[in-house]
């Protein structure tokens, strides 16, 4: 019988590969349209599903849903539900919620802005930036202007950038394999 630490590590490899080869091998948009075609939608909500399972949130209760909102992207919502139908992560079950503006943020663990709702949610986003709300966007700068996972395309292919000091003023860990995939940005700056 295989120890119960062995078997976390096997599952902890596996899961780090699955999510690497989904991050890294998932096509893109061609780079430059700036416009979404149908290909990134569900890659953007496969993105949106591993960002949760490489991250914690250490004030989440045991057995609490982990929400995920969506704001200014209905598709991206709808692929979302389906590629987590039926899943938890680490025993939390996946509520979804699709926002129209600010009010409810605070409630969210996961916030995906759509880029064509990030100059107006910019007000929202300073009010939560202290809570442990995971923010991502596919906005260009989002992460230079404070946000903590930003999207984007870089030789046609989906790539992110990880604020690791929004991440830490917000009270969230992030896996270092997770990391080790991303851009790394600290103090407004790339490493």
């Amino acid at each position: 019988m295989m120890s119960t630490l062995r078997l976390r590590g096997r599952w902890f490899a596996v899961a780090s590969a699955a999510l690497a080869a989904t991050l890294i091998a998932a096509p893109g948009i061609a780079a430059g349209t700036g416009a979404d075609v149908a290909p990134d939608v569900p890659v953007k909500a496969a993105f949106l599903y591993n960002f949760a399972k490489f991250v914690e949130w250490p004030a989440l209760p045991a057995a609490a849903p982990l929400v995920v909102c969506i704001v200014g992207h209905d598709g991206i919502a709808a692929a979302f539900v389906e590629t987590v139908r039926g899943q938890n992560i680490a025993g939390h079950t996946l509520d979804v919620w699709v926002l129209e503006n600010s009010s409810r943020w605070r409630a969210c663990h996961l916030l995906f802005i759509a880029d064509a709702e990030a100059r107006r949610s910019a007000g929202g986003l300073d009010e939560i930036k202290r809570l442990p709300v995971l923010t991502v966007s596919d906005n260009k700068g989002f992460a230079l202007a404070g946000g903590i996972i930003e999207l984007y395309v870089e030789a046609g292919r989906m790539r992110f950038a990880i604020n690791l000091d929004a991440a830490d003023r917000a009270g969230l860990r992030v896996s270092s394999r997770l990391l080790g995939l991303a851009k790394v940005i600290r103090n407004s700056h790339v490493q």
